[in-house]
């Protein structure tokens, strides 16, 4: 299936080209570089929670504006998914006629006053049931059931990146040093088997 994405969904996948160069995942050691970040302990397996709606945010299936929807992506001419500001909230948004009409699509995946760590500014979607928001925090947030369910995975480092993988893989980039900036250029991969309900740290190239 073919997906029409917006820039910054295009730009995850340039991401992945970038990191996937060459026959390892991970960059240039700290060790390489003098000014560069102490390298994090690699998490082995980052399990999920699931998200449950907190009080005072919206239900699931409330309708809201489109000029509420930051980023956008199809996945053909009907079906879309967004992340939609709402009040101090960002919520999973999806339309079912090409974007007229937008309703939330789950619970507030992160709330403007709670922990900067769940933030999240990027979505994605493999598939219909598959979607996926992360980016300028530590934390993935995944359904495999368009949105009944949703999880999110904390990591121990900034998520630069996801990406579908093969097989309907997702693999996901992880900053792999302390202070959360990159510095040192250290990388890691992690691959979701269960549309992200597990995360497990991978070295192959796509994790396949």
């Amino acid at each position: 299936m073919q997906l029409v994405s917006s820039r910054r969904l295009v730009g995850s996948t340039l991401v992945l080209g970038a990191l996937t160069l060459g026959s390892t995942i991970v960059g240039v050691s700290a060790a390489s570089t003098p000014s560069a970040a102490a390298t994090a302990t690699p998490q082995k397996t980052v399990t999920a929670s699931r998200i449950t709606r907190r009080a005072g945010t919206l239900a699931p299936g409330t309708k809201v504006s489109s000029a509420d929807l930051r980023q956008r992506v199809f996945t053909d001419a009907k079906h879309g998914f967004a992340l939609a500001s709402v009040g101090q909230a960002q919520y999973p948004a999806a339309t079912g006629n090409g974007g007229t009409t937008w309703k939330t699509d789950g619970p507030a995946l992160h709330i403007d006053a709670a922990q900067a760590p769940l933030s999240v500014v990027n979505i994605g979607a493999a598939s219909r049931k598959t979607v996926f928001a992360y980016g300028s925090g530590q934390v993935i947030d995944t359904t495999s059931d368009g949105g009944t369910n949703w999880y999110g995975a904390l990591f121990n480092g900034l998520v630069m990146a996801v990406v579908p993988g093969s097989g309907g893989h997702l693999v996901a980039f992880v900053d792999g040093t302390t202070s959360g900036v990159n510095s040192s250029g250290v990388t890691r991969q992690y691959v979701s088997k269960n549309g992200g309900r597990s995360w497990r740290y991978d070295t192959t190239v796509g994790g396949s």
